[in-house]
Order: structure tokens, then sequence, then C-alpha cells
């Protein structure tokens, strides 16, 4: 292995990616930094945060994962931060397999990140997860409304940022909204959809590192509000533009539940998502296996997972501060389309942007 120890950071070009890339910038790790892109004008965005950016296929495509080893192999990295659901699915058949170190769950944990029935099952004994049904036609949605109340949320079983999700009142909503979306879609494998008791309280997040089974660090934080969000049917979009930190006491023990429950030998980042009930109870909603709230925000509030990745999984000397105590709690940011981003710690203060320089 060469003096510098080459990290690689998957679509680095990307929102995640640059995010991740920024962090490791706060950082002022040693290590070498590449990057995989799909396009040139992400590999331009991303360059002035690495030492080189390798064009990939997209994460969907068949050639993806054999493409991927061969730069684990040509570059000789010793840790990949892989950052989008598809790159995910591409790896899970040969997550165990792969010799690089993963940012990401090995294969029995990654297996319920990538399907939430999956992680509905592991979790439904515990009772910190929303009720949860699989349905198929308008018979299902209406026995899902009976038993889980009215509305319910709706949404696929796989995929990232609430693929298909909708809010529903009546059965012919649910119906037509299935129907619709598999006639726009396909093709998509698996086709399962989940009917949930609907949660309107507060979007949480609280992202983990793990190591060998054991919690390394965590933080958490909530979604205040999204990008196009007047344009999604259900209201939200996964791509948020308003965030801030919170205290995670609340929740903490809820989430630890989930990854102990989902992986029962916790490796690597989880990111898990939550929504408060109606009487403000936090239930579990996905686990992600990637940076999946807004890691720039949680680097800046004194929790950057980035780095806690690298060193805890190679065990590298560096700046990486694994104590959680010291987050800034109520630090917001906000994120625009024309402008990077910007943060402050109380609501009198102006905003303020990062710098990454040393």
């Amino acid at each position: 292995m060469p003096d510098r120890p080459t990290i690689l950071v998957t679509a680095c070009g990307s929102s995640i990616g640059l995010e991740v890339l920024r962090c490791l910038k706060l950082a002022h790790r040693n290590e070498r930094i590449i990057g995989t892109e799909v396009s040139t004008w992400g590999q331009q965005l991303a360059l002035p945060y690495c030492d080189d950016v390798i064009i990939l296929p997209r994460g969907d495509e068949p050639e993806y994962a054999d493409k991927l080893k061969h730069v684990f192999e040509s570059e000789n990295v010793a840790l990949a931060l892989i950052n989008t659901e598809p790159e995910l699915e591409a790896i899970y058949p040969v997550r165990d397999q792969i010799q690089t170190k993963l940012s990401c769950p090995l294969q029995f944990g990654l297996t319920a990140c990538l399907s939430k029935q999956v992680l509905h099952d592991r979790l439904k004994s515990a009772s910190i997860t929303a009720k949860t049904m699989v349905v198929d036609d308008a018979r299902d949605l209406a026995t899902a409304l009976q038993t889980l109340g009215t509305p319910v949320w709706l949404r696929c079983a796989v995929g990232p940022r609430g693929r298909g999700s909708i809010v529903i009142k009546t059965a012919d909503e649910g119906a037509f909204w299935i129907d619709y979306w598999r006639r726009q879609n396909t093709g998509d494998s698996p086709d399962v959809w989940l009917a949930h008791e609907y949660l309107p309280g507060r979007n949480l997040n609280w992202t983990s590192v793990w190591n060998n089974g054991q919690l390394v660090a965590s933080a958490a934080g909530e979604r205040l509000k999204y990008f196009m969000a007047q344009v999604a049917i259900s209201g939200v979009t996964g791509n948020v533009s308003h965030c801030q930190l919170i205290d995670s006491s609340e929740i903490q023990n809820t989430a630890i539940q989930a990854v102990t429950l989902a992986d029962d030998h916790p490796q690597g980042i989880y990111a898990v998502d939550l929504r408060e009930d109606i009487n403000g109870k936090a239930l579990v909603t996905e686990i992600n296996a990637r940076n999946a709230f807004r890691p720039l925000l949680y680097a800046a509030g004194g929790v950057n997972f980035p780095a806690i990745l690298v060193e805890s999984l190679l065990g590298t000397d560096g700046n990486g501060d694994f104590n959680c105590e010291q987050i800034t709690l109520g630090l917001e940011m906000v994120r625009g389309m024309d402008f990077a981003p910007m943060f402050r710690e109380t609501s009198d203060i102006p905003w303020r942007a990062l710098s990454y320089e040393s």
C-alpha cells in the first residue's frame, strides 16, 4: 500500500458526493482522495476536492460492479465511500466477496437497508416502526385503510428518496396510483408496495458509524424543508433544502435498537430515518447504508462522519474527533440550487459559508 492510503468517493459530483468530499477536505486529512462519476460536468465539479475523478457507468448499468472492482484494484483503493442506492444495489450480490473496505454494511445488513419490507420484518417485534402492510390492489388497500386508519402512507418497498410515495385516503386513490406507477415504470423489480400508518410529526435522521459491531459515533438532525416540495405529490422530495441538528437523546435508543435488529454485526454507516406519530413518538421508516441526511451539516456541527469512517475503518491517525458531545445543537443549514450551503448557530446571527482551506 502506498504511503498515502487511497480513499474513493463514488458519485462524487452528486450533491451527497460533493458533501462527502467537502467533509474530507474540512478534516484536512492526508489520504489520497479519488472519485468516480458518470458525467464530465460531475467530474469537473468534484476535481477541486480530490486528486482524480474516474468516469464509470451509472450504478444501475450491468457493467458497473465489474468496472468499480477494476478501479479498486488498479488504484489500490483502501476504502470506498459508496453514496447512491443504485451503486449499493449493484454491489449487493458480491458485497461479501469484495476485499476493499467499504463504507456500507456487509450483505446481511445491506439487505435490510435496501428493502423496506425486509427491514420492517426484522423490526416489527420491537414496535419501533410504523404499522405496515404489503398491498397489491384495491382490496388490499381497503383492508389497510381499515386496519391502519385513514390516511395511510403508500410507497414502493425498494428505492431511495421516498420512491413512489403518496398519502392516500381511499382504496381507489391507492389502486390508481399503483397502476399508474407500474405503467410508467415497467421493468422495475421487485414491484412490491407497502402501506404504512400515517406519521404526521417531525422528519428526523440519526446517522451512525459502527466498527466490528460497536457504535463509534452518532448524531441526529431534523429535515425542515425540501427542494421542489410544492410539485411533489407526497410533499417530500428527499432532497433537503433546510435542516438542523437536534439532541439525539430522545431517539438514540430506538435508532440503536433498529440498527442492531436490522444487522447482527453492524459495520460501516447506517442513516436511520424516523418520523413522529400523532403522539410525538419517533418510529423508524427506513435505514440507509450511506450518508443520507446532510453530511456537511453534521461535519460543521462537530461530527464529521466521512472522516470518522476513514479513521475507524482504516485505523489511521488523523483529526477525527469522535466526541459527539461537542456537537453544535440547533445549527441550521440551508441549501440552494445556485449558492453554496450556508450555516448559522442561532436565528439572530448572519448565515455563513464554510472555508475548506487549511
